[in-house]
């Protein structure tokens, strides 16, 4: 029975489910229906204590409320929907409510709580990839930028919107952004494009049969007959707009239409029926607080009050215009433009980081891959080389004539370079993935270590070494970064050491205020020409032939310092020698 009791009242919700959507379909022709559909559905939700079709149906209502003009019924049945969305985290469904209490309140007096509302919808339906929605809201949006002559940002909105709906297939949802966008054409002079752009709303809405939308366009399309001075037409079209807005219960399009027509019957100098007809605009925007309307009511009320020639009516209805104004421009609302603006921005630095992550990744995974190759080769070169150095001690011993002997050193210079390349690069890898292992550093042992290695260079014998280390230091690092930096100044020092003066190195090690370590280097030898200081961190650049070396000492030096976050400069000259300064930070945390 239990089974039974569930599989009923499971149709009985797949039903009312079916019936929401045909209630939604149908409000672009019957209101009405739409409306009374849907409060069954939420009935039904009640009885079947299904929270979720409960709160869908409240959401539908609040649309279709706010769309009829009941605007404080339509915030309530939306705010109740929204609470229920919100505990259940379904961004759709908090998006939609939103809209509509965002709608509410950008047709009343509260611009900036609805341009909060739609900012909200916006992202979400963004997030959500849901351009139907997304198309909705820039119309909305659009909308408000108009009303703050902001004709460039409102057209954009616009545009789009009609964009989004194309890309959707959605003839409707394009042509409703066609609307107001004829509107913005007449403002800007360029009647022709309005006109032609409100008849391809109207020409889509004859074809769907949107009765509430080709209302819609056909107020727009009176508008512009208006502005042409075509007054038969632009008549006909408002009256008949007006009709199908009393049929359609659109108290928003009917309040429009009364205006418009208000407006018609001024520039045809019928005062008398301007002022019916504002009137009832008035009382229309006053009942439904349709702020909009008002302060246009009011506005064209002053139009006709000082073309009859009096005065006092017609600044009290300047006064009631200037006051409503004032009350939905204001500071907040500007903000939160701004605020949209500031998103936008934002969005598109996103996007742009995003996609510099994205190349930023494929490098290092070449820069990976490299690393990983040049590891491999120069691992499987060391086997062979190490044959051909122990080959070369061989023939030494075996070899007694000193012509072969010669050519036979000459050989092993060359195989001496190879093996030194083969180990420096080998090095580089393995800066560029050892492990980040910090420990406290002892200069004064890691510099005798690396002065020491270097021993069996041929200037080494004539060099003066000079240290001057402040013991009192505790500097915690990569012992092997730290040291692959000291042992490549050091062994540059000495390759470039000229003999034929007292050569030098001064080695300083000392603190640089409280944020830095200081390493210095000095020497009195070669030096570096100017035109090759730009050159000399560059991978394989070589100052001197005369010198042996791989062009991959002070490169290794460079890499090794911005490992640890700091900065390498130097000081040369040809006639004096080098100074190398290298910075890092103290804190190595």
């Amino acid at each position: 029975m239990g089974l039974k009791l569930a599989a009923i009242q499971e149709e009985k919700i797949r039903d009312a489910e079916a019936l929401l959507q045909k209630a939604f379909d149908a409000r672009i022709n019957d209101l009405l229906y739409s409306i009374d559909s849907t409060r069954q559905v939420i009935q039904i939700a009640k009885e079947c204590n299904h929270g979720d079709l409960l709160a869908k149906g409240q959401s539908q209502v609040g649309l279709l409320l706010m769309i009829s003009g009941e605007f404080q019924q339509a915030i309530v049945f939306s705010e109740e929907a929204l609470l229920h969305f919100e505990k259940t985290n379904n961004l759709k469904g908090i998006a939609d409510a939103k809209y509509n209490i965002a709608s509410v309140y950008y047709k009343t007096n509260n611009f900036h709580l609805g341009l909060n509302f739609l900012l909200d919808c916006l992202f979400i339906y963004r997030q959500l990839q849901d351009h139907y929605n997304e198309a909705r809201v820039l119309k909305s949006m659009g909308t408000i930028y108009e009303y703050f002559g902001d004709q460039h940002s409102a057209i954009e909105s616009y545009l789009r919107s009609v964009h989004l709906s194309k890309l959707i297939n959605d003839s409707n949802l394009e042509s409703n952004a066609y609307n107001p966008l004829s509107g913005i054409y007449l403002k800007r002079g360029e009647p022709g494009l309005a006109m032609e752009t409100i008849e391809k709303s109207v020409s889509i809405k004859e074809q769907t049969k949107d009765t509430r939308g080709l209302a819609f366009a056909l107020y727009g399309r009176g508008k512009v007959y208006l502005h042409l001075k075509q007054f038969e037409k632009a008549q006909a079209d408002l009256n008949n707009a007006l009709q199908l807005q009393i049929k359609m219960g659109d108290k928003l399009g009917v309040s429009m239409a009364y205006n418009k027509i208000g407006l018609l019957f001024y520039e045809l100098k019928d005062y008398s029926e301007a002022k019916k007809y504002l009137g009832m605009a008035l009382e229309f925007a006053v009942q439904y607080d349709i702020q909009v309307i008002q302060s246009k009511a009011y506005y064209h009320l002053h139009l006709v009050a000082k073309a009859e020639g009096n005065a006092v009516e017609a600044l009290r209805y300047l006064e009631c215009y200037n006051k409503i104004k004032e009350g939905v421009i204001n500071t907040q609302t500007f903000n939160v433009i701004k605020s949209y603006e500031a998103k936008s921005k934002i969005e598109a630095l996103e996007r742009e980081a995003q996609s510099q992550r994205d190349k930023t990744d494929i490098i290092e995974k070449k820069n990976a891959e490299l690393d990983s190759f040049f590891y491999r080769v120069s691992h499987d070169l060391k086997g062979p080389i190490s044959s051909l150095i122990g080959l070369h001690n061989l023939i030494k011993m075996e070899v007694k004539d000193e012509h072969a002997q010669r050519y036979f050193d000459m050989y092993q210079s060359q195989i001496m370079r190879i093996n030194n390349i083969v180990m420096d690069l080998i090095e580089l890898t393995r800066m560029n993935h050892t492990q980040d292992s910090r420990v406290k550093i002892n200069f004064r042992a890691s510099l005798d270590d690396c002065i020491n290695a270097y021993h069996y260079l041929e200037n080494f014998k004539y060099i003066t070494f000079i240290k001057e280390i402040d013991e009192s230091i505790e500097f915690y690092s990569e012992w092997a970064i730290v040291n692959t930096i000291l042992q490549n100044l050091i062994e540059n020092a000495i390759k470039y050491a000229r003999i034929d003066r007292e050569p030098f190195i001064r080695v300083a090690i000392s603190r640089e205020n409280d944020d830095f370590l200081k390493i210095i280097v000095e020497d009195n030898g070669m030096g570096i020409r100017d035109d090759f200081k730009a050159k000399v961190f560059n991978m394989f650049f070589r100052a001197n032939d005369r010198v042996q070396g791989t062009g991959l000492g002070l490169y290794i030096l460079k890499r090794a310092v911005e490992r640890l976050n700091g900065d390498v400069t130097f000081e040369s000259d040809v006639k004096t020698g080098s100074v190398f300064r290298i910075l890092l930070p103290l804190n190595q945390t």
